[in-house]
């Protein structure tokens, strides 16, 4: 079957000078061979991106292998981005747009980002449940079903000689549409935009393999963006390294599981940093007013913590600082207030973020994460918070070093059959992982 595209690793060590191939074939019955985890996997198709594309079948250990998948498309392509449960016309699940890769990456599953200079739109995919996707993250095999069905667990799972291993379910699938224009082949866009390789690797260092940068060839001073998390298997839900440990981070459930640290605090729909809505901080009667989460049952003593969040001031007042605050409590030390800040305006959304270490003498007993900083009466909105565990061996932003390896899933694609649209391809990443893609 001739070739409809190419399908990589995404990086300058499988660019064309390194594999003049371009990638690994896309036919009308494609068998590829290729790994989870690392910077993303790029798919172009030769008659331009695909308009709609439909991702099913999906076998992937959310948790431990983040598979990312990027397609060029041209500036001012928009997107809509869904996930859909099997027998349930209204479990839907609408993604919102990040403003970087490593979100996608680190994030619960739900979020796309377009990136202007590479052209590159990137989303995770993950495995959902079967029948429904409420209380939306990231689910585990041992996440118990919760739609009542014979099922035991949320996702669909292989067990054999003590290794457990996700297993597709028929029916759910990830639908990503894009407004462009269509092409002289139908189900394409009109324009394929000139591709820039992106930069994986941080300044000084090279791209060693799929999923790891090193000083050189051979050297244990490496950046890896995706290392393997520590996991235990616990009622959902739970959350490994590289997790988003905030739960609704982005305020797109209301309120829940927040509260105001004194003042007040109130969704609104006319500011986003993304999706439809944020919080407003009001009725601050002290500077610490804000909004607050508790974080006892997700964050934990002794660990170095990435937090973030994206703030912008409401009214007439055009600058002044946000703080976000971890308040920590053990029983030896007492408490303690450690803090990142950054300067806001009432124009931007401005990101605020930052390491935190929650060293702790004793136990543990309370630890708060909170938003707070402009001066009495001045009102805010905050949006999109983050708090990601960094491992003493785990690169921070610009200068934290990891030697450490990462742990490998293999995967393996191969042709399947069934109902044929145009343009689709059906994604099951696991170890083994199948592809297939079927072209009309």
């Amino acid at each position: 079957c001739p070739a409809l595209g190419r399908i990589r690793h995404i990086g300058s060590k499988f660019d064309l000078t390194n594999d003049p191939t371009g990638g690994l074939p896309i036919t009308a019955n494609a068998e590829v061979a290729g790994l989870t985890g690392g910077f993303a996997w790029l798919l172009q198709l030769d008659d331009g991106p695909p308009k709609s594309l439909k991702i099913d079948q999906i076998e992937v250990d959310p948790v431990e292998t983040p598979m990312v998948l990027a397609i060029p498309y041209d500036s001012g392509t928009s997107f809509s981005i869904t996930a859909h449960a099997a027998y349930c016309s209204s479990c839907v699940e609408t993604f919102f747009a990040v403003n970087s890769v490593d979100h996608v990456r680190a994030s619960q599953g739900n979020t796309y980002y377009y990136d202007e200079a590479t052209k590159l739109l990137y989303v995770r995919i993950i495995q959902t449940p079967q029948t429904y996707l409420t209380d939306w993250h990231l689910w585990n095999l041992d996440d118990l079903n919760m739609d009542g069905g014979p099922r035991t667990h949320a996702l669909d799972r292989f067990t054999f000689s003590g290794i457990t291993l996700p297993s597709f379910a028929y029916g759910p699938y990830l639908q990503i549409d894009a407004d462009c224009a269509e092409g002289a082949i139908s189900g394409h866009c009109a324009t394929t935009p000139s591709y820039v390789e992106p930069e994986v690797c941080p300044p000084d260092y090279i791209q060693v393999s799929y999923d790891k940068c090193c000083v050189s060839e051979g050297s244990s001073d490496c950046y890896i963006p995706t290392l393997p998390p520590t996991f235990s298997p616990t009622p959902q839900p739970t959350f490994g390294q590289g997790d988003n440990l905030v739960l609704n981070p982005g305020f797109e459930s209301g309120l829940t599981d927040w509260y105001a640290n004194s003042g007040l605090i109130q969704i609104d729909t006319s500011q986003a940093h993304s999706g439809t809505q944020s919080v407003l901080a009001t009725g601050r009667t002290s500077t610490w007013n804000g909004p607050q989460q508790s974080m006892i049952e997700r964050m934990s003593a002794n660990k170095t913590y990435r937090i973030s969040c994206w703030a912008k001031l409401k009214g007439t007042t055009s600058s002044d600082t946000l703080k976000l605050t971890l308040r920590i409590n053990d029983d030896v030390d007492g408490t303690k207030w450690l803090g990142i800040s950054n300067a806001i305006n009432n124009q931007d959304w401005t990101l605020i973020q930052g390491d935190i270490a929650v060293n702790v003498a004793g136990t543990l007993t309370g630890i708060d994460l909170y938003a707070e900083g402009p001066a009495v009466g001045v009102e805010y909105y905050v949006d999109d918070v983050s708090a990601i565990e960094v491992s003493s061996g785990r690169r921070s932003l610009e200068s934290a070093r990891s030697s450490t390896q990462p742990q490998h899933e293999d995967v393996e694609m191969q042709a399947a059959s069934g109902a044929v649209v145009s343009p689709m391809f059906a994604l099951l990443t696991v170890a083994p992982i199948f592809l297939w893609y079927q072209w009309k």
